[in-house]
């Protein structure tokens, strides 16, 4: 799903959705795509929103197809999901296009085979944004409100759904919608699992780079990174930024402006 505003980064953005944002001369979304392509994985749908048809222009040669949720501004994304429920079918990865990461997280979101699993980064404790408490490789509490010493890990924003797991994910899907849940987050499903026992997954990425980019903070961060993994790459770069260094800084805006998170959904037949 495609569908969030990203008004944290108006300043960065303009009118574009949060996933046409550039990182390095290109698109999130477009380079989630390129990835998946490389894997030989066409089958790839967008769920819009907020300017819809900035999203299809950028988009414009790349064969994909599109669901829209006309009502992004009072719904969350597990509305944007349902409204492409008919495609949840078999083998899924439903993932956050708000997202730069290293390739090899997508290969280790690809090789997994359980019912269901959600990415997590074990070394992202202290500035954890959504928050993992895992016994082993199960998931056992989740929230943003968890303390520290509650955090064993930060979700990554990636998801793999198995076949034989997808119709009962549909069906809570359906459950919580017909409730009148349109407000909450698509992976809201999954936490509802979690708090009746059900087993949810997790598998941990930790080493490999990833950032979602909710924020001017996030934006910073993951410029940072890109540069400085290209200094490195050509001039043994030490991973300081000098003073001459290009790098963009730019004042946070207020946090009271939130968002809707956004994801890319791809049916994954292997």
């Amino acid at each position: 799903m495609a569908a969030g505003i990203g008004a944290r980064l108006n300043s960065v953005l303009g009118d574009k959705p949060k996933c046409l944002l550039a990182i390095n001369g290109q698109s999130l979304i477009s380079r989630i795509i390129d990835l998946f392509h490389q894997r030989n994985i066409h089958d790839i749908t967008i769920i819009t929103g907020y300017n819809r048809h900035l999203i299809h222009q950028e988009l414009e040669d790349y064969d994909v197809q599109y669901f829209h949720n006309p009502f992004f501004q009072v719904t969350n994304s597990i509305a944007s999901l349902w409204l492409a429920r008919e495609l949840l079918t078999g083998d899924t990865i439903l993932m956050n296009a708000d997202l730069f990461f290293e390739e090899e997280i997508l290969d280790l979101a690809l090789e997994q085979s359980q019912d269901c699993v959600m990415l997590s980064d074990c070394t992202r404790i202290e500035n954890a944004d959504f928050r993992f408490s895992v016994r082993g490789d199960l998931i056992y509490k989740t929230g943003n409100q968890l303390q520290n010493h509650e955090t064993d890990c930060e979700y990554v924003g990636i998801v793999r759904i198995d076949r034989r797991f997808i119709l009962t994910f549909k069906n809570r899907l359906g459950q919580m919608i017909s409730d009148g849940d349109f407000r909450n987050w698509w992976e809201g499903v999954l936490y509802m699992f979690i708090t009746d026992g059900l087993p949810v997954h997790h598998v941990d990425v930790s080493g490999i780079f990833w950032s979602e980019v909710d924020t001017l903070t996030d934006y910073n961060r993951l410029q940072a990174w890109v540069f400085g993994k290209s200094k490195n790459i050509s001039s043994g770069w030490d991973g300081d930024v000098g003073e001459d260094e290009p790098f963009i800084c730019l004042a946070e805006e207020s946090d009271d402006l939130v968002d809707k998170p956004e994801t890319v959904e791809i049916n994954v037949s292997f």
